[in-house]
């Protein structure tokens, strides 16, 4: 059985990593005496931007090399359909902001919303608060 021979690990990183960077082996290194050959990795970004699934092929005391067996964006066509215009949209900004009504440039105007269908009421009022006053 693949449970007795390998173990999955799940991890969440940073909007700021890159898929990259996750790939070298030094990104590794303060978990690498727990990873063994055939261990299997799931990687993804706070942003739910991408996802990755990696292969552990080799692990020492301060390093793992990982293989790359897919990675997903998961940006797109959906996240059009939760933007208006070109200013406002709504965005899942990871674990400590969840859901939040962001502008273009990245600024948060509306945080911490519990869900994707609360955000969406966020950014409806906040459209419509910007055309009551003449923005």
């Amino acid at each position: 059985m693949a449970e007795s021979q390998r173990a999955e690990y799940f991890a969440t990183v940073e909007e700021t990593v890159t898929p990259e960077e996750v790939l070298k082996p030094d990104f590794w290194r303060h978990v690498a005496t727990t990873l063994r050959p055939y261990d299997l990795i799931d990687v993804a970004v706070d942003s739910c931007d991408w996802f990755m699934r990696l292969l552990v092929a080799d692990a020492w005391h301060n390093g793992v090399r990982v293989i790359e067996l897919s990675r997903h964006d998961m940006t797109g066509e959906a996240e059009e359909a939760q933007s208006i215009g070109n200013d406002l949209r709504v965005k899942w900004r990871g674990p400590v902001n969840k859901w939040a009504v962001v502008r273009s440039d990245g600024v948060i105007l509306r945080a911490n919303l519990p869900d994707k269908n609360i955000a969406l009421e966020a950014l409806a009022a906040a459209v419509s608060d910007r055309a009551k006053i003449g923005f």
